[in-house]
C-alpha cells in the first residue's frame, strides 16, 4: 500500500493498547469494559436510540466532559444480492444496505486535534487538521480515514477545529459486507455535518472510492460506497455502474429471509487479486473494442461474447469475461424474477452466480465454496452465493424464514466439520443509508 510520506513526517500518532504481558491502562480497561457490556445486549444493538445513549455514556467515560454537544453518525454494511466483480466493468449490481451499522459518536475539540478511538480494535487514531500525507499505516483502519479527511477538505470543506470520536460496529469486519465503505460514508457524512460543506451523496461516494484508489491501494467499484449513501430501508437497488442511473427494487422475498453468512476466513489476498482481476478484465475489453464499439465489458451481451470467444487466446482471460458477460445477465434476469416473485428462478441464479465466481472469476476459494456447498444442500434454501471480493469473507442465503434457525446450525455443523471453521450467522434486512442519528 502506498506511504508517500517521509518517515521524518509523521501526520498522526498511533498508540496500541500494551501485550498481555504488559499492564493495561485504565483507558484500556474502560474501553474493553464498555464493549464487553455492548457485546453482552445483542438484542438492544437494533435499537438506536438505546445505542446512542450508551455509546454517549461511553464516550463520557473514554473522553470525560458531558454529553452536551455529542452528534452520532451511522453507516450501514451492504450485500450484493447478485452482480459480483461488474462494477468495475459497467455492469448492473443490486446491492442493498443492510440493518447491520458503523456508528460514530463524536464532539468538537477547540483545538486541532482530531482524536479517535475503536471499542473493537487496538490503538487511538490521532491527527491534526493541518497535516498532510499518509503515515505509516500501523492502525489497520487510519488509511481510510487519513483519505477521506483530506480529499472531502481538496472539496471545500473548511474544518474549524478538530474532534473527538468513538466508533463501535455492528458490520462483520473484514466479511465481504463493506465494513471499509461503512467506516469511509460514516466519517464523511460525519465531517460534512460538523463543517460547513455542500457535497451529495453522490460526491461523498466518489470521495469514499478515491480514498480506497489513492490512500488504500484497492482500485474498487463504485458499487460499495453508493450502496451504503443511498440504502433505503426495505428496498434493494439496481445500479448501472456505467452511468451511475439507479432505481430502488423493494425486496420483498414473502415467507423468505436473506442470511449473511460470515466464513470467518481472513481475506488476506482480496486487495492483490482484486487488482489482478481488474487488470485482466482491461486486457479482455482491449481485445473486444478491436471488433465491437463498447465501453466497457458488460456493454456485450452473451450473442457478442460467443462471437468474441474465439478471439480470445488466453483461456483466463476469455474465462473472466465469460463471467462478466453472463453475471450481467443474471442480473437482469435477478430483477425480473424478484419483482414478479419468482424466488426460486431467484435462488438459481444465484447459485449460478457463485459457480461462475468460483470456476469462471476464481475468487471464492475453500471456504466459501464450503460454505456455498452447505447452504445449497439445505432443504429450504432457494440459492446461496459469496458476496463482495472473494477469498474468504461472507456468502448470502435465501432461506425460508421459518426454517432459519435449523438452517443455521446444520450448515454451521457442516462447514466447521469441512474446514474446521466457525462460521457467524445473521438474519438480516435492508437499512438505510449513511446519516445522522
Amino acid at each position: 500500500m502506498p506511504t508517500n510520506i517521509s518517515a521524518n513526517e509523521p501526520v498522526y500518532t498511533v498508540l496500541h493498547m500494551q501485550t498481555s504481558a504488559a499492564k493495561p491502562t485504565q483507558q484500556e480497561r474502560i474501553v474493553s469494559e464498555i464493549y464487553q457490556t455492548l457485546q453482552a445486549n445483542p438484542a438492544q444493538l437494533a435499537d438506536e436510540h438505546w445505542l446512542r445513549q450508551s455509546m454517549a455514556a461511553d464516550f463520557i467515560k473514554i473522553f470525560g466532559g458531558t454529553a452536551e454537544n455529542l452528534r452520532c453518525f451511522a453507516a450501514p454494511a451492504r450485500i450484493n444480492l447478485i452482480g459480483e466483480h461488474i462494477d468495475y466493468n459497467g455492469g448492473k449490481v443490486f446491492p442493498a444496505a443492510l440493518d447491520k451499522y458503523l456508528y460514530m459518536t463524536v464532539r468538537r475539540r477547540e483545538d486541532d486535534q482530531i482524536l479517535i478511538r475503536n471499542l473493537q480494535l487496538p490503538g487511538e487514531y490521532r491527527r491534526t487538521l493541518s497535516a498532510r500525507g499518509i503515515g505509516n499505516n500501523e492502525l489497520s483502519y487510519s488509511l481510510y480515514l487519513d483519505g477521506i479527511l483530506e480529499l472531502i477538505q481538496k472539496a471545500g470543506l473548511e474544518a474549524t477545529g478538530g474532534f473527538e470520536a468513538l466508533i463501535f460496529t455492528t458490520v462483520p469486519r473484514g466479511g465481504g459486507v463493506s465494513s471499509s465503505a461503512a467506516l469511509e460514508l460514516c466519517y464523511a457524512t460525519l465531517l460534512q455535518g460538523l463543517f460547513p460543506v455542500e457535497l451529495s451523496r453522490l460526491e461523498l461516494a466518489k470521495i469514499a472510492q478515491l480514498a480506497e484508489h489513492e490512500y488504500v491501494g484497492v482500485q474498487c467499484g463504485i458499487m460499495d460506497q453508493f450502496a451504503v449513501a443511498f440504502g433505503k430501508a426495505g428496498q434493494a437497488m439496481l445500479l448501472d455502474t456505467g452511468t451511475l442511473e439507479y432505481e430502488y427494487v423493494p425486496l420483498d422475498l414473502g415467507d423468505h429471509c436473506i442470511v449473511l453468512m460470515n466464513s470467518n476466513y481472513p481475506r488476506t489476498l482480496a486487495g492483490s487479486k482484486y487488482n489482478e482481476r481488474r487488470a485482466e478484465c482491461m486486457q479482455g475489453l482491449a481485445i473486444a473494442q478491436e471488433t465491437l464499439p463498447i465501453k466497457n465489458l458488460c456493454d456485450m451481451n452473451i450473442a457478442q461474447f460467443d462471437q468474441l470467444a474465439q478471439r480470445i487466446a488466453d483461456p483466463v482471460i476469455r474465462k473472466r469475461v465469460k463471467h462478466c458477460v453472463h453475471e450481467n445477465n443474471r442480473v437482469h434476469k435477478s430483477v425480473l424474477a424478484l419483482r414478479e416473485g419468482r424466488l426460486a428462478e431467484f435462488g438459481q441464479l444465484m447459485n449460478q452466480s457463485h459457480i461462475s465466481l468460483r470456476d469462471d472469476y476464481e475468487v471464492s476459494g475453500d471456504a466459501l465454496d464450503a460454505l456455498f456447498g452447505a447452504a445449497s444442500s439445505h432443504p429450504d434454501c432457494l440459492g446461496a452465493r459469496m458476496t463482495g471480493a472473494g477469498f474468504g469473507g461472507c456468502a448470502i442465503a435465501l432461506v425460508k424464514r421459518s426454517a432459519s434457525e435449523d438452517f443455521m446450525a446444520k450448515v454451521g455443523t457442516v462447514y466447521k466439520a469441512r474446514t474446521g471453521l466457525q462460521a457467524d450467522f445473521y438474519q438480516t434486512m435492508a437499512g438505510d443509508g449513511a446519516r445522522e442519528l
